[in-house]
């Protein structure tokens, strides 16, 4: 298991119980960008993978811990904006912009990050450029936060049923199915192998209104058929699908082949795509190539107990360690449950 992840189980064996509540925030301030790339770093702090962030097509609201690399045009309200209050600026390089050309910001949005030589922007709507003192994010903390969010809903068992191909539910017989009745929260545990399937597109058969989280297992993770909800294949800024959420807790490379409308999380993965995305998107490197459309993460997610993330002394490793081997223990029983 990688540094970055084990860390990620020491802050919640850290913790005094697994009690949950759900959150109106989901993601911290990173529920207010559609692309957020937090990097990885190893127990030492050390950069295993920048947080670095690639896009030339149009998007929401772009973070990068790291660099952006490549932009086009940003703007922040294309659609309902609940979380976009948060949001310090509409476009973020905490270690600088490298883009080399044109980037046009719209919807009043603000930037942060020193541009590289070649570097402009159009400003559609009285933004500004901010290039010292810090974007106001806490890309660390909220790395810290958003590992051990993905490690805690991927250890949450299946409440719905996997029903699969061939069901009446679905307007298709290739559809693979997923059934929902809870009227709050749906949760789903699917393989790498289910996803990938180019001619089985995922089809969640689950009330409106309910939050739906779909775990994937697998390192390298291919979305290959797309999604339906309730028979229905939404794009754009269609924000029907603004409680879906996808979590690779151990992924390390994500790949988006088919359109996208649902939220990805896999801080510790690096996304690619070339198709449209359409929702929360937060990896820890981000290079992808269709649009991003701001269609923000509403659902009520359960949350492992709050509290300052607590790294622990090199000299007290050991001593975390039986607690970590204890909530390992403790997850897999609630996942087998």
């Amino acid at each position: 298991m990688r540094s970055h992840k084990t860390l990620a189980l020491l802050t919640l064996a850290l913790a005094t119980s697994l009690a949950c509540k759900a959150t109106t925030v989901p993601f911290g301030v990173a529920s207010a960008y559609n692309l957020f790339a937090v990097g990885t770093v190893d127990a030492h702090g050390n950069t295993l993978i920048a947080g670095n962030v690639s896009t030339p097509s149009d998007s929401g609201r772009i973070a990068a811990a790291g660099i952006v690399l490549n932009a086009a045009t940003i703007s922040g309200t294309l659609n309902a904006d609940p979380f976009g209050a948060l949001a310090p600026f509409d476009l973020v390089g905490e270690n600088g912009i490298n883009v080399g050309n044109y980037i046009n910001i719209n919807s009043h949005g603000n930037v942060y990050g020193a541009p590289s030589p070649g570097t402009h922007f159009n400003f559609n709507g009285g933004g500004h450029l901010v290039t010292a003192g810090g974007s106001g994010i806490n890309f660390n903390a909220l790395r810290s936060t958003l590992d051990a969010q993905t490690v805690f809903l991927g250890a949450l068992g299946t409440t719905g049923t996997i029903v699969g191909t061939n069901s009446p539910l679905a307007n298709n017989p290739s559809y693979f199915v997923l059934l929902g009745t809870d009227p709050n929260l749906n949760v789903f545990n699917i393989t790498a192998a289910q996803l990938a399937s180019v001619n089985n597109p995922i089809d969640i058969i689950a009330p409106v209104g309910s939050t739906i989280i779909i775990n994937v297992s697998g390192t390298n993770i291919i979305v290959g058929g797309g999604l339906f909800y309730n028979n229905v294949q939404h794009s754009g800024d269609d924000p029907t699908d603004d409680r879906i959420l996808f979590n690779f807790p151990d992924a390390t490379t994500v790949q988006i082949n088919k359109e996208l409308s649902a939220s990805v999380l896999a801080p510790f993965a690096i996304l690619t795509g070339d198709s449209q995305m359409d929702g929360n998107f937060i990896a820890a490197q981000i290079n992808v190539r269709g649009e991003v459309h701001n269609v923000e993460f509403i659902g009520d997610l359960p949350q492992p107990p709050t509290g300052p993330p607590i790294v622990p002394e090199p000299g007290t490793l050991m001593l975390v360690g039986t607690g970590a081997l204890s909530l390992v223990g403790a997850l897999r029983r609630i996942k087998r449950t």
